[in-house]
């Protein structure tokens, strides 16, 4: 507020004398300035939005022996920690973000721990038909290690801490419901990630393009502007991710995977 105010009342200065060349200068840093605190402040908004859930379970660990797992959850980029946080509020764990591409370009699924007697298994299984995916009984025709059932921390956690001192989950996700169901969750949040991180990176590629073209004509100060109107496109998809989680259905997931 206290840089924007400063930038406006710059502004007025320089429109009332407008050739003084040193205060357009001023003006230019002050207002460049100020778009570039707005960019940081909306990438540290999405950054506190995105681990909004792993707040909330660490606060739950005590009650809910569970919302444990996901101090074994290794925080990543923005758009990991908001599909990480989607996928955790279900009682999903994922292990990394190559957990998440890997199971969204699968073809075939397959779990540990799960059988036809499951909760779910037949509506999971036609759901992940209509979207190209087999449920399959056999974890050898999976590409990634899904844990399906109820377990302590020496089952799904790795004895050896990883550089960060975190012990990361032995397997790629660890469903800590018994509900086949969350097979699919997994799977529909991993699509929402791999989608939302190439959009994120067109994004980025057109924001440095134009920031470049702008700042070889010379205009500094629009350049920092593209830059935050990037932060918030980035803060929109962690919202976008928040809105697609909250109520999922089959026929949602159905038609967002096809």
């Amino acid at each position: 507020m206290s840089s924007f105010s400063l930038t406006v009342a710059v502004t007025v200065w320089s429109l009332l004398e407008r050739g003084n060349r040193t205060l357009q200068i001023v003006h230019t840093a002050i207002a460049t300035l100020m778009f570039l605190l707005i960019a940081l402040y909306l990438y540290k908004s999405a950054q506190l939005a995105s681990l909004m859930v792993h707040r909330e379970l660490r606060l739950r660990m005590t009650v809910d022996p569970d919302a444990g797992f996901i101090t074994h959850v290794k925080e990543g980029t923005v758009l990991f920690n908001a599909c990480a946080g989607a996928l955790a509020k279900s009682g999903v764990y994922v292990k990394n973000a190559a957990s998440l591409s890997a199971l969204a370009a699968a073809h075939v699924i397959a779990a540990e721990g799960n059988s036809v007697s499951r909760e779910g298994y037949g509506i999971t299984k036609s759901t992940l038909a209509q979207i190209g995916v087999g449920l399959s009984d056999d974890t050898g025709d999976c590409p990634v290690r899904i844990v399906l059932e109820k377990f302590g921390p020496a089952f799904a956690v790795s004895d050896v801490p990883d550089e960060d001192g975190v012990f990361p989950l032995g397997a790629d996700f660890a469903v800590t419901s018994d509900k086949v169901t969350h097979i699919l969750t997994a799977y529909y949040v991993s699509r929402i990630f791999t989608n939302y991180v190439r959009y994120n990176r067109v994004s980025v590629i057109c924001a440095l393009a134009a920031a470049a073209v702008l700042i070889i004509l010379r205009q500094i100060m629009y350049s920092a502007a593209v830059i935050a109107v990037w932060t918030a496109f980035l803060l929109i998809l962690v919202r976008q991710v928040e809105k697609r989680t909250t109520r999922m259905t089959f026929a949602m997931i159905a038609d967002y995977c096809r």
